[in-house]
């Protein structure tokens, strides 16, 4: 499948891979931070503290352009989830329709798969938690809740601690929970065998690869049996088949990997994978949906 309508969403395997305008204003913002250079730590420390403000956002496309020079993917997902548990807020309004126009659109059919293999396997019978990895509104936990209530527990897990407050007044069912974490602290520590772990919309492209690595790796053995349920977006040019390593893409400069190839790596078996186009209305792009198991339940 050819993705030629939506290059911005490509990889960038070098800056001149990124459009004109934003290569210069990642070279305005290098300079900037060279006259500012007190600011630019600050800046570096609270990337998006003060975000209102001009000369703050110039010089943090500085900084971006410097951790992308460098190769350095720490620096980039700290950024990321430093923007993410300030500006989680700002996306609300959009939640209800993301939910709509993309979940239940497209991506339910990644739910409907892993039904069919909780109920028709070892594996399956004997998974009844879920933890969703970035949750946002909570949308789509509630929906899981409503639809599998053999399930003791479902618990979403998000950077967004005003968010989550809000979260928890909004979704005052028995089964459900919310917690202020990152899930790759939270899970290994918290979570019980017998579970699923779940992502939607985009939420394991801010995350390192090794991150994903340990995590998966961490999940496959002590919770089995455990199902990976991921619904991602990867760079339109992420040839999945030869490139097992991560790739930076798209606006946010955000991760592209190659979740299959990592699953398998960590010990999962792939359950299904399929993609799709995503609408330009949220930024085009190529989406996958993974479901995977691993744990014998009869072992």
């Amino acid at each position: 499948m050819s993705y030629p309508k939506f290059r911005e969403s490509a990889a960038r395997r070098g800056l001149s891979d990124f459009p004109l305008s934003k290569k210069a204003k990642l070279h305005l913002g290098t300079f900037f931070g060279f006259v500012f250079p007190r600011k630019r730590k600050a800046i570096a420390a609270a990337p998006f503290a003060e975000d209102h403000k001009m000369l703050n956002r110039a010089i943090r496309n500085g900084l971006y352009a410097e951790a992308f020079k460098k190769g350095d993917h720490a620096t980039l997902r700290n950024f990321l989830s430093h923007y993410w548990s300030k500006e989680a807020e700002h996306f609300r309004s959009d939640w209800n329709k993301r939910f709509q126009r993309m979940f239940l659109q497209h991506d339910v059919s990644v739910i409907d798969e892993l039904e069919e293999m909780l109920a028709g396997t070892p594996q399956g019978r004997n998974i009844d938690h879920l933890y969703e990895v970035g949750y946002g509104g909570g949308q789509v936990l509630e929906y899981l809740h409503d639809r599998f209530p053999q399930f003791k527990r479902l618990t979403g897990i998000d950077l967004g601690e005003e968010q989550v407050e809000k979260n928890k007044k909004a979704y005052d069912l028995e089964r459900l929970s919310v917690v202020t974490a990152d899930a790759c602290d939270w899970i290994p520590e918290n979570a019980r065998p017998g579970c699923v772990i779940l992502t939607n919309g985009g939420v394991f492209e801010y995350f390192l690869q090794s991150e994903l690595e340990a995590l998966f790796s961490e999940a496959a053995k002590p919770l089995a049996p455990v199902a990976l349920c991921l619904v991602e977006t990867v760079a339109t040019d992420h040839d999945l088949d030869t490139e097992r390593g991560s790739l930076i893409h798209g606006r946010e400069m955000a991760f592209s990997h190659n979740y299959t190839h990592i699953l398998k790596s960590t010990g999962f078996d792939i359950v299904s994978s399929s993609e799709r186009p995503g609408d330009p209305i949220d930024g085009g792009g190529r989406w996958i949906r993974v479901l995977a198991v691993t744990g014998n339940a009869d072992q």
